[in-house]
């Protein structure tokens, strides 16, 4: 498995047949999640460019094993934020897809998953976010 930029094989808990991220770890790829969401909105603008959105798509092929009930509790506020990010660029993938441009059918598979898995941490954690 590759890990995102900064994450270390020491940092991720066996949890099963799945390999969790501690906390911090957490954290780290939440904040990473979040940087590249927004880049990858601003890519789909300019359809030359893709680095975030690639980059995006191996972290969220990762973060799509995590489970809820074996993840540690990660900051709330990196996991909102996460979440809020990767909303916004849903939003932009799928307004995309109606209108039939060229959109990463990948980037939007992973990120909806990735959104009910971020989704599942703020119910099992009790993230309350008003809206």
């Amino acid at each position: 498995m590759e890990l995102a930029r900064g994450a270390r094989h020491d940092d991720l808990v066996d949890a099963g047949d799945l390999i969790q991220p501690d906390s911090e770890t957490a954290t780290m790829l939440l904040r990473r999640c979040t940087a590249l969401a927004a880049r990858a909105r601003v890519d789909l603008l300019t359809p030359s460019r893709c680095e975030a959105a690639d980059e995006l798509l191996d972290l969220l092929a990762q973060m799509e094993s995590w489970d809820p009930a074996a993840l540690g509790t990660p900051d709330p506020t990196m996991t909102v934020l996460a979440a809020a990010a990767l909303q916004d660029l849903a939003e932009r993938l799928h307004l995309a897809q109606q209108r039939q441009e060229p959109t990463p059918s990948a980037l939007t598979t992973s990120t909806d998953a990735v959104l009910d898995v971020l989704q599942g941490i703020m119910v099992r954690h009790r993230v309350d976010v008003p809206a």
